[in-house]
């Protein structure tokens, strides 16, 4: 497991794929958090969601959706598919996860909290050996 970036500086999407590529990765999982635009009530419109591209995806996203919603104890949003770089063009299993909303002041604080920040990872996890778990026991 690697991770493209660990702080706030930016980096471009398809290096983050490329990267993903070269390491050999069987999974790419990009973890985001949302935000509403302006005029969108986001006490009413919030809750988790898990984006992927490619049919090969969907275990990954729903398995990765029901964790952070268990998890987080936030509303299920589903899983949609995204016409987004990230999961686009990999040929390995690819989401990207939009978990908590910044613009909600209880999931803001827990995403600048070390306990929130561990809940959602812990969740993505959570996803992953589920997802994992499943494709073992595929004949």
């Amino acid at each position: 497991m690697f991770m493209t970036r660990s702080d706030d500086v930016p980096l471009e999407l398809w290096p983050r794929v490329d990267l993903a590529e070269r390491a050999g990765a069987d999974l790419l999982v990009s973890v985001h958090n949302n935000a509403l635009p302006d005029g969108v009530n986001p006490f009413t419109n919030n809750g988790a969601s898990v984006y992927y591209n490619q049919p090969r995806s969907v275990p990954l996203a729903r398995a990765i959706q029901a964790a952070l919603v268990r998890r987080l104890g936030v509303r299920d949003l589903g899983i949609g598919r995204g016409d987004l770089a990230l999961v686009r063009t990999t040929w390995m299993p690819s989401v990207l996860t939009e978990g908590l909303y910044m613009i909600v002041p209880d999931q803001e604080a827990a995403l600048r909290s070390p306990r929130g920040q561990r809940l959602y990872a812990e969740a993505v996890l959570d996803g992953i050996r589920g997802f994992l778990r499943e494709r073992a026991l595929e004949p």
